[in-house]
Order: structure tokens, then C-alpha cells, then sequence
């Protein structure tokens, strides 16, 4: 009797493993083919962004280290990017970038020197996702704290209580184009140059008011005077832990979405479970404002074309 029992437990035991290994796989196969049709649709994106532009001019700029070469391509407005008439760059200089409420987004990870890993997360995930204050300043969840701050010790703080990690939304000047980003001892400096990235484009969000922008951007103030938490783990312990997509797309939740419809796993500017970089680039609420490339010494710049006077 005993046998018998012991031999149907091993059996059913068996058909479990199988059957659980088998979804884990299909659902392993359905993700992977997500994010293959995200990347594509997101590429896609960029390339007629960049089919639209007709070159403008080029500038020489006199840096410490030599020089550097600015090239402005001009890409022509179309329906809804007609709607908000503001201008791309942040002042007439045209040194930086960007306007109250613009998101600034980068497929590259933030680890370049790391094989695989940095495969892994700039095509699963893509490389990290900031918004811009009125005061050319950025705020971003950021998950590269203190050295002596570990990541377990992260993952377990409840978040809304007082600690000293150095894992919390940021609040830094707007660096994505500043060309002594990075020293020549910087572990990216031999993938990525002297800047944050070698490739960004910055996104606008649809149908937007100012005070809808400035209340998103206020949203990411909220979470840097509050400290909060760098989530590790993407998926859960969302009330008061953010991941830098997961920042953006809440905070525009939060003025987009009434407040009785809101979700830990925001769904705004996002179609899936886990906001990724391509989901901010694709989603139907947003558009590309400008795409930048550098390439050595030469910087490469999309811009939608002025309207404003």
C-alpha cells in the first residue's frame, strides 16, 4: 500500500514539475516576444523621427579637452505635435535640452563594461528615464546609492520610514548634454564618451496642460522630499519604492487619471505590467520632442522646428 502511494505521489510529483516548467517557459517565450515587438515598434519610432529631419547647421564649440562638433537637424511638426507650440530646447543658447515636464529617456544601461548584464537590461528594460522641472532640473529614481549601502537591505526597508541609503529619487541639474559628464577614469568613459549617453531623445505627453505638467514634475518632487526608495524589486513594494520608469509614468498617472482609478502598476504612458523604457517611447500618449546621437566628438541633434517666436 505504502509502495503504491509513494509511487502515484512520485508520478503526480513528475507531471507537476513538468507542467511548471512548461508554463514557465511559455511564459519566458510570450515576454521574450514582447519586448522583441516593443524594441522594434520603439526603433521604428526613432527611425521616422529621424526620416522627417532636414539638416539646419553646424556648430564648433571650444571645450577644455578640444572641441566638439554640434549638428542641429530639424524635424518637421505633424497634427498633435502642433499642439503644444513650445519650443524643444531649453533657452535660444541651445546648450541643453528640454521643458518643464519633458521626459528624458535612454535605451543604454548604466553598465556598458558589465557583458550581458548590459545587454540584458537595455534590451529588456532600457537604461533609465528622467523628468525635467521648470528650473532646467531633473528628478529621477536612481538605484546607484552609497557603496555601503546593499541592495537586500534596500528590497527589506518598508520605505516610508527614516534611513540613510543613498537609493532615492534624485534631484540634479540637466546633465544629458553636458559634455564633462564623465573623466576619462570612468568605467563608461571607453563605451559612452565624456557624456551621461551616447544616445537619448527626450519625450512630450499628449493633450497636456502646464498645470498637468507642472503637477506631474510636482509628483516627482513629492517622492525626492519624501526619500523615497529605489524599488530592486520592479514588481512589488510599490507604495513608497520607485524604479525610474516606474517614477515617470505614476507621475503622470497622477494628473492624467482620476484618483479613484490609480494603480501601484501604473498603466499611464505604459500597456503592460512593468513600465520599460520602450513603453514610455511607444505609448500612444507620448511623442518624441528630439533624438540625439554622439558619435566621438560630433553631437548629433533632432528637434521638432520652432514655432514659437
Amino acid at each position: 500500500m505504502f509502495i503504491r502511494v509513494l509511487k502515484t505521489t512520485i508520478k503526480y510529483a513528475k507531471t507537476y514539475f513538468k507542467v511548471s516548467t512548461l508554463v514557465v517557459i511559455t511564459g519566458l517565450i510570450y515576454s521574450l516576444g514582447g519586448v522583441i515587438r516593443l524594441d522594434a515598434v520603439g526603433q521604428s519610432e526613432v527611425d521616422d523621427f529621424i526620416q522627417r529631419a532636414t539638416f539646419e547647421y553646424e556648430e564648433t564649440r571650444q571645450l577644455t579637452y578640444g572641441e566638439e562638433i554640434r549638428r542641429y537637424y530639424t524635424v518637421s511638426r505633424e497634427t498633435f505635435e502642433l499642439d503644444d507650440p513650445r519650443n524643444v530646447f531649453t533657452d535660444d543658447s541651445r546648450i541643453t535640452l528640454g521643458k518643464t515636464g519633458d521626459i528624458f529617456v535612454t535605451r543604454q544601461s548604466p553598465y556598458p563594461s558589465v557583458p550581458i548584464v548590459h545587454q540584458w537590461i537595455s534590451f529588456f528594460f532600457g537604461g533609465h528615464a528622467a523628468i525635467l522641472d521648470s528650473n532646467n532640473k531633473l528628478y529621477e529614481a536612481t538605484g546607484l546609492g552609497s557603496s555601503d549601502t546593499t541592495i537586500p537591505e534596500v528590497i527589506l526597508h518598508p520605505g516610508d520610514e527614516p534611513h540613510d541609503y543613498g537609493v532615492t529619487t534624485a534631484y540634479s541639474s540637466n546633465y544629458w548634454l553636458n559634455p564633462y559628464r564623465r573623466s576619462e577614469n570612468d568605467p563608461s568613459y571607453p563605451y559612452y564618451g565624456r557624456y551621461n549617453r551616447n544616445e537619448f531623445m527626450t519625450l512630450r505627453v499628449k493633450n497636456t496642460t502646464e498645470a498637468m505638467r507642472d503637477g506631474a514634475v510636482d509628483f516627482a518632487r513629492r517622492t525626492y522630499t519624501g526619500e523615497r526608495l529605489y524599488n530592486y524589486t520592479f514588481f512589488l513594494d510599490m507604495k513608497y519604492k520607485f524604479y525610474c520608469t516606474d517614477l515617470i509614468s505614476r507621475a503622470y498617472q497622477d494628473v492624467l487619471t482620476p484618483q479613484d482609478r490609480q494603480k501601484a502598476y501604473s498603466e499611464a504612458l505604459n500597456d503592460r505590467f512593468i513600465t520599460s523604457v520602450n513603453d514610455l517611447i511607444i505609448s500612444e500618449d507620448t511623442y518624441i520632442s528630439s533624438y540625439v546621437y554622439i558619435e566621438g566628438n560630433v553631437v548629433n541633434i533632432y528637434y521638432l522646428e520652432n514655432i514659437e517666436s
